[in-house]
Formats: structure tokens, C-alpha cells, sequence
């Protein structure tokens, strides 16, 4: 069972390179590595991309959006409402209540190389490196969904803020 984990990571490890880098190149390089380097390098990548799946980066973001969004005044123009003081302050969901499967992660981080080659080549198709452009397709999705992710948590947040219960009205039955 671990050995064929293993050789599935390093089958993934391969393909994804050829898919970085370009299949030519992707051959070139492996062809030219050390073989130890191969056996230990290609299956730390699904590790990694797993790994770097798991960061909750957006919710640092938001804590610092929510901190010292008063005091910048572009984000007041570009988001109305922002820098209001807010009527109440909701409880913080732990981290452990916004659960996400873990089939959600393993599939999102093991699509993000796909996903990062298509946009890359959508975006920046003046780049001539399929490396680099690879890379800058990664940042902009990466942080274009972030971007989102977080405007809709903060959207959700300020819901949360504005909500009022009211009282359910009586009325006499016949």
C-alpha cells in the first residue's frame, strides 16, 4: 500500500513538472537529475501542494482588513461600508467549525498545477517561459480567489453584524 502511494507520487511529481515546465524541457531536466534527487524530489510535490492547500492565508487577511480597514480610506471608497463601526461584533467561528473534507483539499491542491498552467497561459501569454508563466498563472488565481473568498467572508461577517431578532407577533385565535 505505501509503495504504490509512493510510486503515485512520483508519477504525479513527473507529470506535473512536464506540465510546469513544458514535456520537452520537463524530460530534459529529469533526464539530466540526479536519480536519488528524482526519488526523493517528485513525490515531495503533491505533498507540498497539499500542504500549501491547507494554509488559511485568507483569514489572516481579513483579520488585518477588519483591524485597519478604518484607517485606509481607499478600501472605504472601493468597498462601501467597510469602516463603519458595526452595531455588534459576531462570534468567531473556530477554525475546527468551517471544516473543509479533506477530499475537497486533496483534489484542489492536486488540480492546482492544471489550473495554474490555464490561467497563465489565458493571462500572460507574452511570457515566453512556460516556468514563469506557469508561476504568474498560480499567483493570479491563487489571489483573484482570494480575493473573493475574502470579500465574501467579510459580506458575511457584516450580515452577522446588522442582523436583528425580532419579536414574533401575537395573535389570537378564534
Amino acid at each position: 500500500m505505501v509503495g504504490s502511494i509512493y510510486w503515485t507520487a512520483v508519477t504525479y511529481g513527473a507529470v506535473t513538472v512536464m506540465q510546469v515546465v513544458g514535456h520537452k524541457e520537463g524530460l530534459d531536466v529529469m533526464e539530466r537529475a540526479d536519480p536519488l534527487f528524482l526519488l526523493i524530489g517528485l513525490p515531495t510535490i503533491p505533498v507540498m501542494l497539499i500542504l500549501g492547500k491547507m494554509i488559511r492565508w485568507e483569514d489572516y487577511v481579513l483579520r488585518l482588513w477588519r483591524k485597519y480597514s478604518n484607517k485606509l480610506q481607499i478600501l472605504n471608497s472601493i468597498f462601501p461600508g467597510i469602516g463603519c463601526p458595526v452595531p455588534r461584533i459576531p462570534a468567531e467561528a473556530s477554525p475546527l467549525a468551517d471544516h473543509v473534507s479533506a477530499t475537497r483539499i486533496l483534489c484542489g491542491a492536486l488540480v492546482f498545477p492544471t489550473i495554474a498552467t490555464i490561467v497563465g497561459k489565458l493571462m500572460f501569454s507574452s511570457v515566453n517561459s512556460n516556468l514563469q508563466r506557469t508561476i504568474l498563472g498560480g499567483i493570479a488565481f491563487v489571489a483573484i480567489k482570494g480575493a473573493f473568498k475574502v470579500y465574501f467572508k467579510q459580506q458575511q461577517y457584516l450580515r452577522q453584524a446588522h442582523r436583528k431578532i425580532l419579536n414574533f407577533p401575537e395573535t389570537e385565535e378564534a
